[in-house]
């Protein structure tokens, strides 16, 4: 069920396009009709299901649910085929996404991500305890080493909550790419550290196991309430401040910032694949907007001689190189400090973009120092 609903989700912009030539009004169709017809042809061009068992099967479902409809989704699933489609709607991605994609990375490179954002999405898990990977191995599941320090892909035995490793606190589901920001941080024992837009405190969870004293800043109370539960749960502790950080909190500078920002999710369309038809063009440009006023409250928390580190799990020029450029050219007294990763990524001196290659995410993430008085 599980690869039926997300294949059909990462390639529905493709199915809806092999659809339309044989439907005259797909927009006047009822909804499950049209979900059974995707999933229908999603077995048949994408799955190699037999003709005859996947007609027969989703007949079935449309017959339950609208009977006098079922002899049209026989007549389009005996025909449906495969079409020649432009390249990113081939791969489910929006054109106007795929177009980016090709003028920073190149066509082959392009088609590399594309394809990246269609394989299994594994389960992968942050370790925080050295017994973490016995433990899980006991428990029944395969696990194999991730391309990071730390960072497990794990087939699961039994649900991940009853898992001892999980329930004793020594795991957590965290994408490779997503553990980056917090690395290039270097947190140190003591250390005072920002969480700007900390979410579900995932990244305040590595900052507090490695010793720093952690401020995670968040809008929203209830994300702060569940990333609390869940630092308990890992035996690790941050304080919880809720802001809009549209404007400055009243805290003075830190010497490492950092802002995991708000933004399109286009890195992890393999996991989040329903994002393929919701975000636009207009929600990326708005994004940035409120990108660009974080990044401003990041620079006023930033002491002297520190670091900011700003990241988003987006693949657009807007959210990435174009913020990076930005930001220097607002803010002289920063510096990019370079980095490399032995991962999959593109490099330029405002930052790094992750590619979504091998199961991981895409995150474009800088880091800039601010210079001493």
């Amino acid at each position: 069920m599980t690869a039926l609903v997300y294949g059909a989700l990462r390639f529905e912009l493709a199915l809806d396009a092999q659809l339309k030539p044989l439907l005259k009004r797909p927009d006047k169709l009822p909804p499950e009709v049209v979900e059974a017809l995707r999933l229908g042809a999603f077995e048949l061009l994408y799955r190699a299901t037999p003709r005859h068992a996947a007609v027969s099967a989703w007949v079935e479902v449309v017959k339950g649910h609208h009977k006098r409809l079922a002899g049209l989704a026989n007549a389009v699933l005996r025909r449906v085929q495969r079409l020649e489609l432009p390249p990113g709607t081939a791969a489910g991605i929006p054109e106007w996404l795929y177009g980016e994609w090709e003028a920073r990375f190149g066509k082959t490179r392009a088609q590399d991500v594309a394809d990246g954002m269609n394989e299994h999405d594994p389960l992968w898990l942050l370790t925080y305890h050295p017994q973490a990977t016995h433990a899980l191995l006991a428990d029944g599941c395969e696990v194999q080493l991730g391309p990071i320090e730390g960072t497990l892909s794990v087939r699961l035995g039994r649900p991940l909550t009853e898992l001892q490793a999980y329930r004793d606190g020594w795991v957590q589901p965290q994408n490779p790419a997503s553990t980056l920001p917090v690395r290039l941080l270097e947190p140190e024992q003591g250390e005072r550290i920002y969480d700007l837009a900390s979410g579900g405190g995932v990244k305040a969870a590595q900052l507090a196991a490695a010793g720093a004293e952690v401020i995670s800043v968040e809008l929203h109370a209830g994300k702060l309430r569940r990333a609390e539960a869940n630092l308990r749960r890992l035996g690790l502790s941050a304080t919880g401040m809720v802001h809009d950080l549209r404007t400055p909190p009243d805290l003075p500078p830190a010497p490492k910032v950092l802002l995991d920002a708000p933004c399109s999710g286009t890195g992890t369309l393999r996991g989040n694949p329903e994002l393929r038809g919701r975000v636009t063009q207009d929600d990326v440009a708005s994004l940035a907007a409120l990108q660009r006023e974080l990044l401003r409250t990041a620079a006023a928390l930033t002491a002297p001689g520190g670091l900011l580190v700003y990241a988003v799990c987006a693949l657009t020029k807007a959210e990435g190189p174009e913020m990076g450029r930005w930001f220097l050219a607002q803010f002289p007294e920063f510096e990019a400090e370079p980095f490399l990763f032995d991962l999959p990524a593109d490099n330029a001196p405002e930052g790094s973009t992750v590619l979504p290659l091998g199961g991981l995410d895409g995150f474009f993430i800088s880091r800039f120092r601010r210079a001493e008085p």
